[in-house]
């Protein structure tokens, strides 16, 4: 069984072209991902209010927010994106700031993180208004890269 978000379409994570050419097959998109990113945007989707990652469908220009084809220059070479391992929203009700302060004091506590919205997140983009982040290989405490 494959994991499929709750409160994310398919169309909101992958490009036009890719989601055009496979609509018939929609189960097949959700294999492009690390099951851990779509674990972690329904629970960031259910903790912080709406976020938006693609909006192509609705006549916008992001497409590339989830998954990205390792022909695209858009983003670094070994983006984590291009592995599935990596999504960007726009919170609609918080702001990305004070999402990625809420998960720094949630790192800092020490918590187990096990079954929070944490759990799976290893990596933040900070001082971008978008919220990015991803399940790369990384032991430790939560990394946080500059663009």
């Amino acid at each position: 069984m494959i994991y499929q978000c709750q409160h994310f379409k398919i169309e909101e994570l992958v490009p036009k072209d890719i989601f055009e050419a496979h609509n018939h097959e929609q189960h097949k998109l959700w294999l492009l991902f690390d099951q851990r990113v779509l674990i972690t945007l329904d629970r960031l989707r259910s903790r912080y209010g709406k976020l938006v990652a693609n909006d192509w469908l609705w006549g916008g220009r992001n497409q590339y927010r989830g998954w990205r084809p390792w022909t695209l220059s858009l983003g670094a070479p070994f983006s984590q994106h291009k592995f599935g391992r990596a999504a960007d929203s726009k919170p609609i009700e918080v702001t990305a700031e004070e999402i990625r302060q809420d998960l720094r004091s949630m790192d800092k506590a020490g918590l187990p993180p096990y079954g929070t919205v944490l759990e799976f997140i290893k990596c933040i983009e900070a001082d971008v208004p978008w919220l990015h982040f991803d399940t790369r290989n990384w032991c430790g405490s939560l990394l946080e890269v500059r663009p």
